[in-house]
Formats: structure tokens, C-alpha cells, sequence
């Protein structure tokens, strides 16, 4: 019997989380309704993630809206949020439908063995089952890797935006780094946050990220990939929007290798490379011209001094895993 008390679960506003709390009730009295209304929910968060994908699109020709501002981006997230919601409501746009028949022609089966108590049934075709299982073949070739294998691939990263995050995950390629440029790590974290917003604002094509940590730019010297995106220039005291092409990479680790010896063979940076400390490393990258920013490393200085940053590096330390000795 159908608790009918439940129908009509289901949220019509992207905040009533009471209502998408019901789903979970739901599901005890009538699994079909239940998976329905959460297929419907991730219909919508798909669709959410389409729309803020053409706003990331075009936010680049907004720049500089004087009508724009942190609390506009806010009220226009959350009147997203619901335009995703309505239109994932019913029919919506298809995709909730086709993830209900997958699952119940997937599964269907299984649980019809189990409720005809023909477990062992169920059992043989869940050992015996021959289907594409996601991840199974690049997990197995995962485990047959050597220690040496592992080494060399590329680290997956996702940077959020977050200055805890983003020290975590770079620290170790930052000492690294540092250590060639004969500075402290902090000075190197603290340019790539600037440059890159803690790891959100990074230039990229789409979903593929160039990884370029500290926005060199593509010149004639450059033979790799480039990513060309709009730039914001300072031009005689004058913010300009310009196109600039900038060196794109495999790898984070790519992005502070190539670091190292773009500073390390550029004549230019001679006097960075003599520098003493951190503060005087990074104001001889202003005046050998590195970035256009008139407060360049006044603003880097800053971010270098501040409690936030201290205390991050701090926490990055203590995580880093303890580097065995080589033999």
C-alpha cells in the first residue's frame, strides 16, 4: 500500500530543505516515487552547473561593470538556483526520466530475485555479472603499478578557491621550487595566489586548466601549448583589457618547474636571484618587470605576512609526509 501522505514530496524552492529531507522518508513507504524525485534533484543540479558554466563563460567580458558587485553575484546565484530547480520540475528537460529507466532496468532484476527470495539467484548474478563497471579497469591498472610508475604520474588537483586548500596541495612543489631559486617556499605560494585567486581564477579552455600557477606568457621562446584568455594590463596607469596567450601545462609540478627556469635564464630577474629574502625577492620581480601591477609586490607582501598565510603554511608543514632517504 502507498503512503499517499508523501505524493507530492519535493522541493519547490531551492532553500525548503525540509521538503527534500521528506525525500529520504519517502523512500521507506515507495522506493520508485523516491528515486524519481531524487533523479528530478540532480536533473536540477545539472542544470545549475550548465547555467553557472555559460555565466563563467561570459564573466569575463563583465569585468569592470561598475553595476556589479558581491551582492548582485549573490541575489543572481540564487535566482540560478531556482530557474535550475523549476525546470527540473515534471518532465523538466529529459534527464531525470532517462536516469529512472536506467536504474530500474539496471537493477530491476536484482531486487525482483531478492523479493521472491531467490537469493541465491541474486547472488550468482552479482558474481557473475560481466557489465562495464566505472573505474573497475583503471583501478586494476592502478594496482599493478610499481611505486616508481606512481612517482611519475601526474597528481590530480582541483583547486577551490580556498587558501587552505590550494597551500596544502602545492606546498611540497613549492619547497621543491624554492629550494633551486634559494628562497622560501611562503614567497612562491603567496605570487601563485595572487596570480591565480588561490587556484579559482587559473586560465583554461573550457574544463582543461593550463595549471599555469604564475601566468608566464606565451612568447616566441615558449614551444608548448598556450591558452589565449582576456587580461586586465596596467598601461601607463591605465587598467587596459588585452588577449594575451600564456604557457599551458600538464601538471601543477610542470607549472613550477618551468618557473624555475624561466627565472633561473632570464637576465632580467639577476637581481632577484641575488636577493636575501622573500620580501626583496619579490619586489625585484616588480622592478625587473614581471607583472604590470603597479602594486604587484605590495600586494603579494601582504598576503606573505598575513596571520592566514602564516598559519596555513603552518598546518601544510605539519601534513607534509615525512621523505624517506634515498639509497
Amino acid at each position: 500500500m502507498i503512503n499517499t501522505s508523501n505524493a507530492n514530496v519535493g522541493a519547490d524552492s531551492y532553500t525548503d530543505l525540509a521538503n527534500l529531507n521528506s525525500i529520504t522518508q519517502l523512500g521507506k513507504t515507495d522506493k520508485g516515487q523516491a528515486l524519481g524525485k531524487i533523479a528530478e534533484q540532480f536533473e536540477s543540479m545539472m542544470v545549475r552547473m550548465m547555467m553557472k558554466s555559460m555565466r563563467s563563460a561570459n564573466s569575463v567580458f563583465a569585468e569592470g561593470n561598475f553595476l556589479s558587485s558581491k551582492e548582485g553575484d549573490m541575489y543572481q546565484d540564487m535566482f540560478d538556483d531556482q530557474i535550475a530547480l523549476s525546470l527540473s520540475q515534471g518532465r523538466g528537460m529529459g534527464i531525470a526520466e532517462v536516469m529512472v529507466r536506467q536504474l530500474n532496468q539496471r537493477f530491476g532484476s536484482e531486487e525482483k530475485a531478492i523479493a521472491a527470495g531467490s537469493l541465491q539467484e541474486y547472488l550468482n548474478k552479482r558474481n557473475n555479472y560481466s557489465g562495464f563497471i566505472p573505474g573497475l579497469e583503471s583501478a586494476k591498472a592502478a594496482a599493478s603499478d610499481t611505486n616508481e610508475q606512481l612517482a611519475a604520474k601526474p597528481v590530480a588537483m582541483e583547486f577551490d578557491g580556498s587558501r587552505e586548500s590550494f597551500i596544502s596541495q602545492v606546498y611540497g612543489m613549492a619547497k621543491q621550487a624554492a629550494e633551486k631559486l634559494g628562497i622560501a617556499p611562503e614567497a612562491l605560494i603567496a605570487q601563485a595566489g595572487l596570480e591565480t585567486g588561490w587556484g579559482k581564477k587559473i586560465t583554461s579552455i573550457g574544463e582543461k586548466s593550463s595549471f599555469n600557477l604564475f601566468n608566464i606568457k606565451a612568447d616566441k621562446r615558449w614551444q608548448g601549448d598556450s591558452v589565449t584568455v582576456q587580461t586586465l594590463e596596467v598601461r601607463q596607469g591605465i587598467p587596459t583589457k588585452e588577449y594575451a596567450a600564456f604557457r599551458s601545462y600538464e601538471s601543477p609540478k610542470q607549472s613550477f618547474d618551468d618557473y624555475v627556469e624561466f627565472i633561473s635564464n632570464s637576465p632580467r630577474y639577476e637581481k632577484a636571484r641575488q636577493a636575501n629574502d622573500s620580501e626583496s625577492y619579490i619586489r625585484a620581480l616588480e622592478e625587473a618587470g614581471y607583472a604590470t601591477d603597479p602594486q604587484y609586490s605590495e600586494k603579494i607582501i601582504r598576503i606573505l605576512n598575513s596571520p592566514e598565510m602564516k598559519n596555513a603554511v603552518q598546518h601544510a608543514v605539519t601534513s607534509q609526509p615525512i621523505a624517506m632517504a634515498s639509497h
